[in-house]
């Protein structure tokens, strides 16, 4: 009996040891939508809108041509106090990253409707995610994403969107894929004029994430779909503006949910994540600003095999404070 509990607490550590050495695919940030730049066809975003013949509003920039191109470049050096998403016991790894995004894209020809103009977008984006930490540098890696959708703008002010996008990670050391998941996904937005030099922002968006991922800590081969989930996030910003300077607090929460089914380990395991973010623009000109930005997160979870059992606990806190600088242009 001693032996079978001493293997069963050596095979926990075991398990917490691996999950708190593996990144958390499920929370890394993933391009599914063009730039703000791209929207606003400038590195300071704007509000003004004017009327199409269908009544509906369209972004200034929107070009009455076929096709309206875009591209930019995205450098971001950061300090993040939880680059794993460990649970609290485990959190106490810390690093500098270094995050590279080169991205392209198009919009077009806007199909007006009634009471509402629906812009079709594509796009696709690659990343490379360096952990400057030396304990850490085996995990960088490289993130490849691509993404379909149709934003439809209403005469009642709300901006609707849905699309589909893939995204695919791959290890830096082993050159093996790690994640790809497809996501179909919907949103709403709505934007109200607070003063002058102020916007309000609300957003909600949802969907499912169709997934592939490397073997979990406990098991050997591919887990398909073993972190299939879906979605809800509800988020509030504002944009504050100064000149050439944009001052952008928000605050999100989002809902994710695994129901993979009985045999799942994650069968039953529901969280929350809470994001708070502070981000200060300043234009250096047309086409290239630099970025302040600090970010908090949470996640409260219940549910799931593993965690039901004190195996692995997928709770965390992060904080993030950084700077990046963005080259973006339309064509």
């Amino acid at each position: 009996m001693k032996s079978l509990q001493l293997s069963a607490i050596l095979t926990a550590s075991l398990l917490s040891a691996l999950n708190a050495q593996k990144r958390d695919a499920t929370v890394t940030e993933r391009q599914n939508q063009p730039p703000e730049s791209v929207t606003n066809n400038t590195s300071t975003p704007k509000t003004e809108i004017e009327s199409s013949d269908a009544g509906a509003q369209r972004p200034i920039f929107q070009k009455t041509e076929n096709i309206s191109a875009f591209g930019g470049l995205d450098s971001r050096y950061l300090y993040r106090n939880n680059p794993l998403s460990s649970s609290e016991t485990l959190s106490f790894i810390e690093t500098a990253m270094w995050i590279n995004t080169a991205y392209l894209g198009a919009s077009f020809e806007p199909i007006e409707i009634e009471d509402a103009v629906i812009t079709p977008y594509a796009g696709a984006s690659y990343t490379s995610t360096e952990y400057l930490e030396s304990g850490l540098d085996s995990l960088g890696f490289y993130s490849t994403s691509a993404y379909v959708l149709l934003m439809t703008q209403h005469s009642s002010g709300w901006i609707l969107r849905t699309g589909l996008s893939y995204a695919m990670d791959k290890s830096e050391s082993t050159e093996e894929e790690t994640y790809m998941e497809f996501y179909p996904n919907i949103g709403a937005m709505k934007i109200h004029s607070i003063s002058e030099s102020t916007i309000g922002i609300i957003d909600f968006s949802g969907g499912y994430h169709k997934s592939e991922s490397d073997p979990n800590p406990f098991g050997p081969g591919t887990s398909v779909g073993e972190l299939d989930n879906y979605d809800i996030t509800a988020s509030y910003s504002l944009r504050i503006t100064y000149g050439k300077l944009i001052i952008s607090p928000r605050y999100g929460i989002s809902y994710k949910n695994y129901s993979k089914g009985a045999t799942s380990v994650n069968n039953g395991r529901e969280e929350f994540i809470h994001a708070a973010n502070l981000k200060f623009d300043y234009s250096l000109n047309e086409n290239l600003n630099i970025s302040l930005f600090s970010a908090y997160s949470q996640r409260e979870s219940s549910g799931g095999q593993l965690q039901d059992a004190g195996i692995i606990d997928y709770d965390f806190h992060s904080t993030d404070a950084g700077v990046s600088i963005g080259l973006n242009t339309t064509f």
